[in-house]
């Protein structure tokens, strides 16, 4: 297509595993030459959107996750193990009654930041916020102050892994004597993010869990569905904010699911095909 005058934006939003289906999307944009001045991104959305915001290359940058994924930094995280005891409910009754009053009390998450470190350090290979290609944002919750953040400049390495450390199963992580958590804390999908470094045209990918609570009989699952309806309330507020919002069909699929990495693609590329015309109207 002709190269339009708008910046267009792009959103990427939170949700683990869930995120593959973000290279999905890419891929499409790509394939349409829909262009992207500048990226957002919370969570595995921020990792996503530090790769393409420096090799602006879609297949470049899914050949190098799913390579990362082959290397002892990334098996040391122990996702599968984690994913296999996650799926297994006599194990989360019994980690939620145990564990919660023992390890969590005296720990800070159940991951290291050392191991989350070593991972992004050996994927990004010392991409720095001063050589991308493009203007990247990258959201984390600052609970020393309280408050978000959207990280444009500094340790892109630091910011990402903060963006990324999801509370209860990651450590915070401490940049410049604050503690960080993932970007959920303060915008899923950070839409106003983009539209603050000038976007005139966003793109927003949503990837947030949004099946109905089922079996719902006793105080912790009553808690969980309560915070679920918060954070997705959270996300439709920052999405209305956006010109077009592709949602790929990311159902009942968690955030430890990286085994289902050929199925998120692809649902992010069709997701993102239907809506092609649509974003072409604003171009």
């Amino acid at each position: 297509m002709k190269r339009t005058e708008k910046k267009i934006g792009l959103a990427l939003g939170g949700g683990g595993a869930r995120g593959l289906s973000h290279l999905g999307v890419l891929y499409i944009l790509e394939k349409y030459g829909i262009p992207v001045d500048m990226i957002t991104g919370t969570s595995i959305g921020a990792l996503i959107a530090a790769l393409y915001a420096y090799h602006k290359d879609v297949k470049t940058i899914s050949r190098m996750f799913f390579e990362s994924q082959e290397s002892p930094e990334f098996k040391s995280l122990r996702l599968g193990n984690i994913a296999g005891k996650a799926k297994t409910v006599s194990f989360l009754s019994r980690f939620r009654e145990i564990s919660a009053h023992y390890f969590l009390q005296r720990h800070m998450g159940i991951m290291k930041a050392e191991k989350t470190a070593d991972f992004l350090a050996l994927l990004l290979k010392g991409i720095r916020f001063d050589k991308l290609q493009i203007p990247l944002g990258l959201v984390a919750g600052n609970l020393s102050k309280g408050k978000g953040v959207c990280f444009r400049d500094g340790n892109l390495v630091k910011a990402v892994q903060a963006s990324m450390s999801l509370p209860l199963w990651m450590e915070p992580v401490d940049i410049g004597g604050d503690l960080y958590v993932d970007g959920i804390a303060h915008d899923v999908v950070p839409v106003k993010s983009l539209k603050a470094m000038g976007a005139d045209v966003t793109i927003a990918v949503d990837i947030s869990l949004r099946d109905p609570a089922r079996n719902i009989n006793n105080a912790l699952k009553v808690k969980s569905a309560a915070d679920s309806m918060g954070v997705n309330r959270s996300i439709d507020l920052s999405l209305e904010h956006a010109d077009v919002v592709i949602r790929p069909r990311v159902n009942s699929l968690m955030w430890y699911d990286f085994d289902r990495s050929t199925e998120l693609i692809r649902s992010g590329r069709k997701a993102a095909e239907i809506l092609v015309p649509e974003i072409n109207k604003f171009l």
